[in-house]
């Protein structure tokens, strides 16, 4: 065995900095009821909402925003959605997605207690998405109770309805967390 000639060593010093969960401002306290993990096995569809650090150029709280859905029976990926959710001032929520589907979505509506409804109020999507143009939406979460929550999605597409909205999907989350 050759002795070991100009060894060197490295030393590289890692310092964590844990995450450490916010304090939800007055605004989004109005959400603390949907956030957490929620499931639909039936549906297979996953919701996760959770708080989000603040980001100081803006100043502004959101929480963070996953949706993902597979196929019940050959479980096939559907789409995927991430995006932000807050609450101004004035008691508005915002909610903001992009989705693996090609769209991207802005809505906005009333928070009430264990009841959120919004309204989409611009959409974007790739030229080349085979998807139906959505040209209105109306998205509704309901908590039923501690355990349970319903979305409910409703949208008006380029051939059908012509007014109003017909429901996309109804679905019912078991809470995971």
């Amino acid at each position: 065995m050759l002795p070991l000639r100009n060894a060197f060593s490295i030393f590289i010093f890692v310092t964590l900095v844990p995450f450490t969960q916010q304090v939800l401002n007055e605004q989004n306290e109005k959400l603390q009821w949907i956030m957490g993990k929620w499931r639909s096995e039936f549906f297979r569809k996953e919701l996760i909402i959770d708080e989000a650090p603040v980001a100081k150029s803006a100043n502004v709280q959101f929480l963070n925003f996953s949706a993902r859905a597979w196929s019940h029976s050959t479980k096939d990926h559907f789409h995927d959605e991430w995006g932000y959710l807050t609450v101004d001032p004035a008691g508005n929520a915002t909610l903001m997605t992009t989705g693996n589907n090609g769209f991207t979505t802005y809505e906005v509506g009333q928070v009430s207690p264990n009841k959120l409804v919004l309204t989409l109020k611009d959409i974007g999507r790739i030229s080349f998405s085979r998807d139906l143009p959505v040209e209105d939406l109306r998205r509704t979460f309901i908590r039923h109770d501690d355990r349970y929550m319903e979305q409910v999605i409703e949208m008006r597409t380029a051939t059908h309805p012509k007014v109003g909205y017909l429901e996309h999907t109804r679905v019912v989350y078991t809470r995971l967390n």
